[in-house]
This record gives C-alpha cells, structure tokens and sequence, in this order.
C-alpha cells in the first residue's frame, strides 16, 4: 500500500514536507565511488563495482595504488551495475575494506554480517542525542533525506535516552529476508520503500526503535523487544502523525486466534512466530493506558523504557513491573499475571484515547 506522502500529489508533498521538517536539520551527501568525505587520511576508497554474481570492486588502497577485489556467488537481486553498487558478504571483502566500513564516505557501509559497497545517497539527522544516518544505494527509489526527516519528525519527540551514539539503517532489496533487521552495532536494513506500512505502524520506526534498546533482558523478558518496538512504533505514529487514529492502533492491537497459546514469559510458546509482537504490543498498550490513567498523563511507557535504559543489570519481570508502579503511584500484580500467562491480557488499552 502506499503510504500517505507518496499519495499526494507533487506541490502537496512540497507543502507537507516544508511544514514535516520544519527546524529539522539534515545532512544530504550523494556518494560517488571514490569520493572521500573529510580527514587527511581517509584510508581505502572504492572507485567502481561492476558485474552481478561475480563482482568485481576496484579501490584505492591506503597508499594510493589501484587495487581490485572480486567476491563470487552474489545475490543478482542486490547488485546494480548500472548504478555502481553492490551488497555482498561482509567477510568477502579484502581487509583493506572491512576496516573502514563504518564510514559510508570511502564507499563501504557494513551492517551485521553484510556490507553496501559502491555509489550511494545518504542524509544524517541529529535526533535525541544521537546520530541517526539513512544509506541508499544509488538508483533505489528511496529518499534518505524523508525517512530521516520522518523519522526525526515522529519519534524525535520521545527521549529514548540509552547510550547510542549513533544509527544506521540501510535500504536494501526485498529480497532480504526480514522487513528489517537491527543488528548490536546499531546498524540495520529495512526493504520497504514507504515510510508508512499503511495501517498503524512503520517498519523504519520500528527498527530506529530497536536501535534505541540498550537493556538487557532476563529470560521472562525477551519479548519486549519486539513489542515494544512494535508498539511505539504505532502509538508514535498515532500522536504525531495525522493519518494514523486512535482507531487505527486498537484495529492493529486487535487479538488474533493464532496468539491465543502465547505465554510471553514462556518463549517455546512464540519462538519461531510473531506471536510475541502481537501479545507482548497488546499488554504494553494496556500497561501505558494505566500509566496514563494513573498519572494524569504525566507519564507514559516511555518512561518505563527509558528506565530500562538506565539499569546496568538485566531487566526481570519483577523490575519491570516496579519501574510501572513508580509511575503509576500503585502496586500493578496483574502485569505479572499477564506475563506469565496466569491472565488473559486486559483489554485496558481501549481507554486509550
């Protein structure tokens, strides 16, 4: 489905998007192999890509002299050498290259186990006290400059916190096998073109979100991650963006047949589903309805995240539960219910306004 901005019409979308990023301010570099940004010894350069399942990189190594690299059995579907790019194995590469693939400016972008090697179009924003930078290899029908301005516009408000110095997210083919993926290093990939998936929810938010996740878990709360992200996702979109309702995220929390057997302190019941996301966005719903309710709004789930962000040592159920009761003036036992599965998730969350 498209989404909203890629609905309108060419003068709406220049209206929108003055009013979006007004006082947002973003960094657009267009990345040409072999051009170097910044530093007297900016190490390695790629020059070229060519091919498709052989590809063949030309660079210049550290000294000065032209070298090539070639790297077998590529994905036809992630190379273009029309437009001078490649993603291949992070560990095919030559050494030369693996050391500077943090730096999209010489030609190399690595995220988990793969890396962007040639021409690319990047914009870097600065939101909640980190570096966020959007990497799209040349002629890809994506804006790095909108999704991190989007990005900026609809989850800058929330301070997150953590210790994140920086993120990255590549656009990659929908030949990966996930909708995106966050990797530890706070690099990842996403394969959808739009911003907005359409209903309640942006897989770019998502994984910005998973990006901000600097807790730990204990066994009984591996589930947050991803429902978290999950729900975030959807009720930052709900308060910040006009196309998405209250409606919208009840609709997408709705209970699905399928979840009725997750337990999601015992992860056997979901490993290998989704069922977490769904189980786990509908309980943290419920959870921040209380907050709200409790708190006269004055805090939110928000709140409980960011204290997880805080704590050095792995967050139990029990922590969990103690960090909501701290913003809620009240104990919360049934939090723990849920969890464990001894009750049914309350439907608290349509409350929710």
């Amino acid at each position: 489905m498209l989404s909203r901005f890629q609905q309108l019409s060419g003068s709406a979308v220049s209206v929108v998007l003055a009013v979006l990023f007004a006082g947002v301010v973003v960094s657009v570099v267009v990345l040409e192999p072999g051009v170097i940004v910044g530093g007297d010894d900016p190490g390695p350069s790629v020059e070229s890509v060519s091919g498709e399942t052989t590809v063949t990189i030309s660079y210049t190594d550290a000294t000065g002299a032209a070298q090539t690299a070639t790297v077998s059995g590529v994905d036809p579907t992630r190379t273009s050498a029309a437009d001078d790019w490649a993603i291949v194995d992070r560990s095919s590469l030559p050494p030369a290259l693996q050391s500077v693939s943090d730096d999209p400016g010489n030609g190399v972008v690595g995220f988990g186990e793969w890396a962007l090697v040639g021409a690319t179009k990047t914009a870097t924003v600065p939101i909640d006290g980190t570096t966020l930078t959007v990497v799209v290899p040349a002629g890809r029908d994506v804006d790095p400059d909108r999704k991190v301005g989007f990005i900026e516009a609809f989850a800058g408000p929330y301070s997150l916190s953590g210790d994140t110095d920086s993120v990255v997210l590549v656009s990659v083919p929908d030949t990966f096998p996930n909708r995106g993926l966050m990797y530890a290093d706070d690099r990842g990939y996403v394969t959808t073109e739009s911003f907005w998936d359409g209903d309640a929810h942006s897989v770019w938010i998502h994984e910005y979100i998973h990006a901000r996740q600097d807790f730990r878990t204990a066994d009984g709360m591996t589930w947050f991650r991803e429902a978290s992200a999950r729900y975030l996702s959807q009720r930052f979109m709900q308060e910040q963006y006009e196309g998405v309702t209250t409606s919208d995220v009840h609709a997408a929390l709705a209970g699905r047949s399928e979840d009725t057997a997750v337990t999601l302190a015992n992860r056997t019941t979901w490993d290998g589903t989704n069922g977490h996301y769904y189980v786990g966005a509908r309980l943290l719903a419920a959870v921040d309805a209380e907050i709200r309710a409790a708190s006269e709004g004055d805090h939110t789930l928000v709140d409980v995240f960011r204290a997880m962000n805080a704590e050095d040592d792995p967050v139990t159920i029990e922590l969990f539960v103690e960090l909501v009761e701290q913003r809620t003036g009240s104990d919360q036992p049934w939090i723990r219910d849920a969890v464990e599965g001894d009750r049914p998730v309350p439907e608290r969350h349509e409350r929710y306004n």
